[in-house]
């Protein structure tokens, strides 16, 4: 009955700004961007997965509680996408470590708007 997430939202007071921050740091694919007082935002495309993220009325600055919802971006090795990324200027959490349970690896990261944002993979 329920077969899959179909997108995360991020909303921002300046999804401009964000969008194109998640753009140059990933390299992300526009899919479609839309300029409706009801409905502003811009669609990315992460692998087979859709990143909105929009301009809401009720979101005003920097996330006062940035644990709260984390999503993570699978990638090939952990550790290149740390050091390209840090090359980036993207400010990390937490560096590569090892999960306590499982062989995956994970790097944690803040984005422009202090959403916490994990990567996942292999070493």
């Amino acid at each position: 009955m329920y077969n899959s997430i179909s997108a995360i939202l991020i909303w921002s007071e300046d999804y401009k700004k964000l969008a194109d921050w998640y753009q140059e740091k990933f390299g992300f694919e526009t899919i479609e961007e839309l300029n409706h007082p009801d409905d502003t935002g811009r669609a990315l495309r992460v692998g087979t997965s859709y990143l909105w993220i929009g301009r809401h009325s009720e979101v005003h600055g920097k996330n006062q509680d940035p644990f709260r919802i984390m999503f993570n971006i699978a990638v090939d090795s952990v550790e290149t996408s740390f050091k390209d990324l840090q090359s980036k200027g993207v400010r990390f959490i937490a560096e590569p470590f090892k999960a306590p349970l499982s062989e995956k690896y994970f790097a944690t990261m803040e984005d422009l708007d202090g959403n916490t944002v994990q990567l996942i993979g292999q070493k």
